[in-house]
């Protein structure tokens, strides 16, 4: 027969007036029950875990503030390599930035960490940009975003009317591998040290619209040459100074040899860059998770400008291949070699690999790197390099990751700052006495 819990006030009083039961519940002293079980309850769980466990996580947090802060204490300053000379010394003494010890953030002090923070940290305002496209000689179109962030000037009518004329110029030339919120550090940073920002934009890349069935190949300057004389030709007054970061550098190296002394840019700084790219592709060191990531990233732009890439079936086909690709180096060989018209993956890197022309540079180069990046290896930085050639300076450290180098609680990036600071002591008037004279 079955139970009826009533509730309210007939919840004590039995039913009457028909054959059915009723199970009457006396609610206070099933309240009585259930306290003397919590009670029992706790008593048995505290029995079985002692009270300290309870706080078990205060003991632990100090312990690992005090791993971390012993391992502060290992940090040093970063090695600046170069060859001797007048501008070795010069930079030494005007860039603070070499002269500091960089202390990695507590809590990020792997390289993992210190890469991951360089894809989502973003400055304290949000970035605002005027984008201005440029048709190329052969048709293609690429960006220049403007920063115009500290602007006072309506952001209309282009960017000439929204930027400072008398400000030198930093260009941004980056890869797949940054993120708008590296981008976005670097705006800020040079804005405060009163540059004003460009951001070089390939084709296909962020939204820049694809009108050639081509994408750029890894180490072919010839778009950013177009950029930099228009930018020079709107603002002949100005310094131009480049940056990049990661993968992007390779374009920048080559940009500097394949130009030598006509680049129009006076000084360039790179952070994290890759120095063999060839080999970086090949590389089976790489963590298999970050290949992951920047393949996945590239896929991304390749299926976004598929249907002008590729315009009949057996093209499509192709396409269906290239995504299906593992590897970087085979998504590279399927899209990058094919697109541009390279018969063999050696053919490609013989006019592709970035230090192809180092001979030729002749603008003063900082280049950013850390002993424990987790995608450029410390046995493939070429220290010799910097030894041999003048106008190279390297700034190494035995922590910071790819592109990281964040320090404080609440991170910040030292090579960003360090990177921007040589590029604005390179323009002193005293700087070019010592370039004269070494």
């Amino acid at each position: 027969m079955p139970f009826f819990f009533p509730t309210g006030p007939s919840a004590m009083l039995p039913s009457i007036g028909d054959n059915s039961a009723c199970a009457v519940i006396d609610h206070s002293s099933l309240g009585r029950d259930m306290g003397n079980f919590s009670t029992k309850y706790v008593e048995v769980v505290e029995h079985i875990f002692p009270t300290c466990l309870y706080n078990s996580w205060i003991v632990i947090v100090i312990l690992y503030l005090w791993i971390c802060m012993k391992r502060v204490k290992q940090a040093d300053t970063p090695e600046f390599v170069s060859k001797d000379s007048l501008l070795k010394a010069y930079f030494q003494e005007k860039c603070f930035g070499l002269q500091t010890v960089l202390v990695p953030t507590v809590w990020a002090h792997s390289c993992h960490l210190q890469t991951a923070l360089a894809m989502i940290v973003s400055p304290d305002s949000p970035i605002r940009f005027v984008r201005e496209y440029l048709e190329m000689k052969d048709g293609g179109i690429i960006g220049l975003d403007w920063d115009v962030t500290n602007s006072t000037d309506k952001p209309v009518n282009g960017p000439k009317k929204t930027k400072a004329p008398s400000r030198p110029i930093l260009l941004i030339v980056y890869d797949t591998l940054a993120t708008g919120a590296g981008i976005d550090r670097v705006c800020a940073e040079a804005g405060k040290q009163g540059f004003q920002a460009v951001v070089f934009r390939r084709r296909g890349q962020d939204y820049v619209p694809l009108t050639t069935p081509r994408l750029q190949s890894f180490g072919d300057p010839s778009d950013l040459r177009e950029a930099v004389e228009y930018i020079k030709a709107v603002e002949p007054n100005s310094e131009i100074v480049a940056l990049s970061l990661s993968a992007g550098c390779g374009l920048l190296f080559s940009y500097l040899g394949e130009y030598g002394s006509s680049t129009h840019i006076a000084s360039a700084a790179c952070i994290s860059p890759v120095y063999s790219a060839r080999e970086f592709y090949d590389s089976s060191s790489i963590p298999i998770w970050w290949q992951k990531l920047w393949l996945q990233r590239q896929k991304l732009v390749y299926m976004r400008h598929s249907t002008v890439l590729y315009d009949n079936d057996s093209d499509y086909t192709q396409c269906e291949l290239a995504m299906r690709s593992r590897t970087l180096s085979t998504f590279h060989q399927r899209v990058h070699v094919r697109l541009n018209g390279y018969s063999s993956w050696d053919l490609y890197w013989a006019e592709n690999e970035p230090l192809r022309d180092v001979d030729e540079v002749a603008t003063p180069l900082l280049c950013v790197s850390s002993k424990d990046d987790p995608l450029v290896p410390e046995d493939s930085i070429p220290v010799e390099l910097f030894q041999t050639y003048p106008h190279f300076f390297l700034a190494l450290t035995q922590k910071g990751g790819h592109c990281g180098f964040f320090q404080g609680l609440f991170p910040s990036s030292w090579s960003e700052r360090l990177a921007v600071e040589f590029l604005k002591v390179s323009l002193d008037a005293d700087f070019r006495k010592s370039l004269s004279t070494s």
